[in-house]
């Protein structure tokens, strides 16, 4: 009997020690599930001034956009350990700002509340939502000039 619980447990842990170099040592750190559908949305909240904004990964470039004020503009993807998003930002050609706007980590989606992350830009900054408590977090400033 003792015999078939070790041979169960080195079983186990080959298992364990294949997906860990199979898929890497971020599938033990993080608690992120691998391949879940993710979103982020930006929402142009600027007094009646168009946001313009380019947003990529390392994978994915989705292009340079421009969102009128009052609309909104989300995309999605597939979470994997290298999902890491970021957007750079402009208005009225001197107010720019650039960072990540999905970052594949625990932490990161916690601030979200979940599997969207809503950042509406407005005259003051970036604010990211968090869907579970309601509220708002400002995140960053805009950065004017040069």
């Amino acid at each position: 009997m003792k015999q078939m619980e070790g041979k169960a447990m080195q079983h186990f842990c080959y298992s364990v020690l294949f997906l860990a170099l199979a898929f890497g040592p971020s599938m033990i750190c993080s608690g992120l599930p691998i391949m879940t559908k993710r979103f982020v949305r930006i929402v142009n909240l600027l007094d009646n001034k168009q946001l313009v904004y380019h947003c990529r990964s390392q994978d994915d470039d989705l292009g340079e956009r421009t969102l009128a004020p009052k609309q909104e503009w989300e995309f999605e993807f597939h979470l994997d350990f290298e999902s890491y998003f970021n957007c750079e930002f402009w208005h009225s050609n001197d107010h720019h700002q650039k960072f990540d706007v999905f970052v594949p980590s625990d932490k990161f989606v916690h601030r979200c509340g979940g599997a969207h992350c809503i950042w509406h830009v407005e005259e003051t900054g970036f604010f990211l939502y968090h869907i579970k408590t309601g509220w708002w977090e400002k995140s960053y400033d805009w950065q004017i000039g040069g």
